[in-house]
Formats: C-alpha cells, sequence, structure tokens
C-alpha cells in the first residue's frame, strides 16, 4: 500500500501532470487555492447546482448555476480560499447595491444576488452569486463570425464599430457610476468587460449544460507520482461562456463591467495596484496617489484598441526581478512621449531614470533608437502583432481603423482619446464627462 501525498505548497515543484486545454493554473488546486468543482456539485445546501464552467481568472472559477428556489439560472463565482480572506468585492457590491435603485447607470454594472462561504479540501471559500452574463469582451471577440477567417492569418480580429461604440459607452455609464459613489474599478480591461445575454429562464437545462461531446473540452488530472490527489479536482472544463446568447443587434446589445475585487476607495488605495501593465496611467507608475483618473486612462487605451484592434502602448510583462520592472516601465515612459507628447516636468522628475532617455534641459529624447520613427517598418513579430508602437497617436489611429470610420470621424476620436490621455489626473475628463460628447450618443 503506497503513502498518501503530501500537502502541497507553492514551494514545491509541479505535481500534476500537463493539461492540454486552456484553463486555470492546475497546481493552484492546493489548500489556499481553488476549490475543486465538478459538474452537478451542489452549493449553500443545495440552493445552487453547477451544470456549466463559464471563465476563471487568477483568484477564482466562475460557473453557472441552477438556483432552485426561484428556478433561475445564476453565475457562481467561488474564490480561492487565500483570496476569500478578504471581503473587497463582496463590500463593493453591496455597497453600490443600496446605490443602484436611484441610478439608472447601475445596470451597466453586473449585480450581486447572493453570498456564503463554503468548506472544500483546499480552505473555506468565499462564494459570490451573480447574474448569468455572456462572456467577456476577450472572449467575444474570439467568437463573432466576422472575425474566423483569423485562424488562417488572413486578419486581426476587431469588432464592428457600432459594436465597439456601444461597448464603450456603456462602459463609460458604468464607470460614471461607480465613481460617482467614490470607488475606483481599479482593473478596467477587456476581461472585466462582459455581455449582457437574453432572457434565458425559460432554456431548458439541457440546452445549458456543459457539452463534454466537442473534443477538448474536458480532460482528466493525474499526479506525476501516480498518487491519488484529493485537493484537485478530478477533470478541469474548458470554458464555455454564453456567446449564443448574447443579443448582436445595436438596440439589444449591452455590456457591464464587472469583477470589483480589485475597487477601492481613493483615500484607502491598494499596496499592489491589479491595472493591467499596458494600461497603466503614469501616476500608478511613479507610485503617486490614485484616484478615478486611473481608470479614465484605462478607458482611453481601450478606445484606442477596440476600434483599432491593436494595443495602444505594448509593454513586456515577461520576467519580474527589478531590473526588468524597471525596463517595462521606461520602455512605457518613452512610448507615452512618442505617442502622446513630451512628458511634463512633473513626470521628468519623479522618473528615477529619465536622464537615461531624456535631455533633462529640453525634455527631448537622448539617442532614440530607429524603430521610434514614425514611418519605421520591420516583419518581425512585434512589429506585425503591435504595429509601429512608437508612432504619434493620429498615425497610427489613421492606419488601423476600423474601414468605417472616416476621417473626420476619425480626428474627433484621437481628439478624445487626447484629452483622456492627460499626463495629469486632474486634467482628464471624467465619465461623467465624456458621456456628454455627441461621439458617445447611440441612436
Amino acid at each position: 500500500m503506497t503513502s498518501p501525498p503530501p500537502t502541497p505548497n507553492p514551494e514545491d515543484g509541479r505535481r500534476l501532470q500537463s493539461v492540454g486545454i486552456p484553463c486555470e493554473w492546475p497546481e493552484r488546486y492546493q489548500p489556499g487555492g481553488y476549490h475543486p468543482v465538478e459538474l452537478e456539485d451542489k452549493f449553500k445546501n443545495g440552493a445552487y447546482t453547477v451544470i456549466r464552467k463559464l471563465g476563471y481568472g487568477g483568484f477564482s472559477t466562475v460557473w453557472l448555476a441552477v438556483e432552485s428556489l426561484n428556478k433561475r439560472y445564476v453565475a457562481l463565482k467561488i474564490m480561492t480560499a487565500k483570496e476569500s480572506s478578504t471581503d473587497t468585492e463582496l463590500e463593493m457590491a453591496q455597497f453600490l447595491s443600496q446605490k443602484a435603485d436611484a441610478d439608472p447607470k447601475s445596470e451597466y454594472i453586473v449585480p450581486l444576488l447572493d453570498t456564503f462561504m463554503h468548506e472544500g479540501p483546499n480552505g473555506i471559500h468565499r462564494c459570490l452569486v451573480f447574474e448569468a452574463m455572456g462572456p467577456s469582451a476577450t472572449v467575444m471577440l474570439e467568437e463573432l463570425p466576422e472575425n474566423k477567417p483569423k485562424y488562417y492569418g488572413k486578419m486581426r480580429p476587431r469588432y464592428p464599430k457600432w459594436m465597439a461604440k456601444t461597448m464603450l459607452t456603456h462602459m463609460l455609464r458604468g464607470l460614471a457610476f461607480l465613481h460617482e459613489n467614490g470607488i475606483v474599478h481599479g482593473d478596467v480591461q477587456p476581461g472585466n468587460i462582459l455581455f449582457a445575454i437574453e432572457n434565458i429562464s425559460n432554456v431548458e437545462e439541457k440546452e445549458l449544460k456543459q457539452n463534454e461531446t466537442i473534443p477538448d473540452t474536458v480532460t482528466p488530472i493525474h499526479r506525476r507520482d501516480g498518487k491519488v490527489d484529493k485537493w484537485a479536482p478530478k477533470k478541469v472544463y474548458l470554458e464555455q461562456a454564453l456567446y449564443n446568447y448574447v443579443p448582436q443587434s445595436p438596440d439589444l446589445l449591452k455590456v457591464k463591467l464587472s469583477d470589483l475585487g480589485r475597487a477601492f476607495r481613493p483615500s484607502d488605495p491598494p499596496s499592489k495596484p491589479a491595472m493591467p501593465i499596458a494600461l497603466r496611467a503614469p501616476e500608478l507608475i511613479l507610485g503617486k496617489p490614485l484616484s478615478a483618473a486611473i481608470d479614465i486612462w484605462a478607458f482611453g487605451c481601450l478606445m484606442f484598441e477596440f476600434l483599432t484592434a491593436r494595443t495602444l502602448f505594448a509593454v513586456a510583462t515577461f520576467g519580474w526581478d527589478e531590473q526588468q520592472q524597471n525596463d517595462a516601465d521606461d520602455s512605457h515612459f518613452i512610448q507615452f512621449y512618442k505617442v502622446i507628447g513630451k512628458l511634463p516636468d512633473s513626470i521628468i522628475d519623479a522618473w528615477p531614470r529619465s536622464s537615461k532617455y531624456f535631455d533633462l534641459v529640453t525634455g527631448e529624447r537622448i539617442n532614440p533608437r530607429p524603430q521610434e520613427a514614425d514611418d519605421y517598418h520591420s516583419n518581425d513579430m512585434s512589429f506585425q502583432l503591435f504595429g509601429n508602437r512608437y508612432a504619434r497617436l493620429e498615425v497610427r489611429f489613421g492606419k488601423d481603423k476600423h474601414e468605417t470610420i472616416n476621417d473626420e470621424e476619425s480626428a474627433v476620436v484621437c481628439s478624445i482619446i487626447r484629452q483622456i490621455l492627460s499626463y495629469s489626473p486632474e486634467d482628464r475628463p471624467s465619465a461623467a464627462d465624456l458621456l456628454k460628447h455627441p461621439w458617445f450618443a447611440l441612436k
């Protein structure tokens, strides 16, 4: 009889065999990590039954569940046990629910329906029950029929202009609701923008259950040593977002902001902000006081991205020792200079290594590299993926904008993005101000 395996910890090497599908990191099924879930598992004394995997993140998995009492479908978000020790998302969601009835903009935040704790082999997990939603902006982009040729290398996936414009306007409404109630989202990114779905209350459960017959949608988990693992599930599932239930017409499409797990009040900012590296505002990079203006900066970057299918700033994220972090930050500031314009003294003075790259008297670039020229072109992978990341905003937008955007509209959009990407957070427009701009008026 073999001895049972030891309790895993983060310092151990890999104990599990590789899985062949994109999913949460299986090694994090350990004490403090994910809760192992199987289809048909029940939670809260049978109140919720899991029938499908909707998604996952670094701190949670999300499942479609049937609520027995109200006979409705909901999204069940199960936090890692370690993350469950903090109640940020719960506290923010409960606070905002008290404000929701008085403000129609609350419709653009995914509402919290219930919360409870669940004990499993890896600890005690906070479970949050939300309105069932469709895919994130990241997943939706991949699934749009017009983007399918991309799999054959023929095009970059992009949103239709009407869809991008609707998404951006709805994002602003959600941000305005948060900001007017003193909350900074703190993690504005495509993965936290969810598409609303049509009413599925009358859809039969068998139609919504995880389809395990599709190849490569489920795979077993095995230990490398052949022993039985009591911390990981027997198998992991590919996420199956509810894409087919997203109404794809301008009058019905709706997106909402999700995941308030990194939200904060400006009076109590986090020690380690969660904003994706390429969406960081200058003050966030420099460790300055944070405000709702960091959300607005990220929105401006995404406005460019949704309308061009290119990321505005390309910053390496491989490796996180001090030197690599410094190199990433320096590259980011150089791109700010090239894309937006001259850096103000407040940034030059606060940036420890600015003298390596800029004349401290004139503020001009020292010894620029050839690829920083507006007309630079290359066949390398980075250039093909990101385009000329050092070209001026207007040059880049004009080159990569959606074909239905004419020169006049292009000038309007670039003007809006320039206002948003003001180096001083105090000079950036608020979400409410942006909603007054005619470009965000939906027909």
